[in-house]
């Protein structure tokens, strides 16, 4: 007697597909928003502490306002995971923070000629831009009877 598949074929495996994702993306999310928020919060409470760990001179405005903005940025982050599946204006602005972080590291970690934390920042900003684009939210409009796009809750 032959089994039948589990795997069910259809609307509902798509739904749960897209629920999957959905869930993972909102992991993915909140997991920055903390490493952002942290990572933000460092050199406005303990200067001297991460000055020592980068390894190169900083000037503490410079330092603090950069931190300030990557924790505002954690903030929303966390906020639009923690609504639920964020849609695809926060992944689209996570996604982008991570490369340009990344994409600062590039450039400039081998100028420096340190051995800092930044090369780990680096692997995290990769992983976190690589994650969520393979996450990307792919939305087709709904159109209502009129033709209109239909608004989210």
């Amino acid at each position: 007697m032959l089994m039948a598949s589990r795997r069910a074929v259809g609307p509902n495996n798509d739904a749960r597909s897209d629920h999957r994702r959905e869930i993972r993306r909102r992991w993915i999310i909140m997991g920055q928003g903390i490493y952002y928020v942290l990572l933000g919060v460092w050199p406005l409470v303990y200067f001297d502490s991460f000055a020592d760990a980068v390894g190169i001179q900083l000037h503490p405005f410079q330092a603090q306002l950069f931190g300030a903005v990557l924790a505002v940025v954690g903030g929303a982050l966390i906020e639009s995971a923690r609504r639920g599946p964020p849609g695809s204006y926060p992944v689209l602005l996570a996604a982008c923070v991570a490369a340009a972080l990344a994409l600062i590291d590039l450039v400039w970690l081998p100028r420096l000629r340190v051995i800092s934390w930044f090369w780990v920042d680096l692997v995290a900003e990769l992983a976190f831009a690589i994650s969520l684009i393979l996450h990307y939210p792919r939305y087709q409009a709904e159109r209502s009877q009129t033709g209109r796009r239909r608004r989210r809750p």
